[in-house]
């Protein structure tokens, strides 16, 4: 068993790696363990539905990835991680480069991620809103308007 998990020791930092952690290593119990239970948890999805809410319906729905023709092959962080933490909650946040296997064929997929975790009654931190996105090509039909300095 992995010891961080049910840990009141965990970081919030330390609970968004276990969840990615035992994605990869297809440990269920180390997933569902990072996500809050609570009705008012809130995922936004990668795809192809927009969210999720209610923990027992997240918990679900990790159940039902797992049984899913999807793994998560590696991740690594390549901007951040940051980490803004006020009493008993705290946001993750960072961009990461995932590998996922996708019905056999590999599917690279850089994502920026937040999580916001919240400690419990138990005082574990666990994930109660998670949100992965990639910048939309040229939302709105302007190109970047961040204005480089010239040095």
């Amino acid at each position: 068993m992995n010891t961080l998990i049910a840990n009141p020791e965990r970081t919030a930092l330390e609970t968004a790696a276990l969840m990615l952690d035992s994605l990869r290593d297809r440990s269920l119990e180390g997933v569902l363990d990072c996500f809050d239970t609570a009705e008012d948890v809130y995922v936004f999805i990668e795809g192809p539905r927009w969210s999720n809410k209610g923990g027992l319906n997240i918990h679900k729905g990790w159940r039902d990835y797992f049984e899913a023709p999807i793994a998560l092959i590696s991740w690594t962080w390549t901007e951040g991680p940051q980490v803004f933490e006020s009493g008993d909650i705290a946001t993750v946040c960072g961009s990461i480069e995932y590998l996922f296997e996708g019905n056999g064929e590999p599917r690279p997929l850089p994502m920026r991620m937040t999580w916001t975790v919240r400690r419990g009654e138990d005082r574990v931190w666990r994930i109660v809103h998670e949100h992965g996105s990639q910048p939309l090509a040229d939302p709105y039909g302007t190109g970047d308007w961040l204005v480089e300095e010239q040095a």
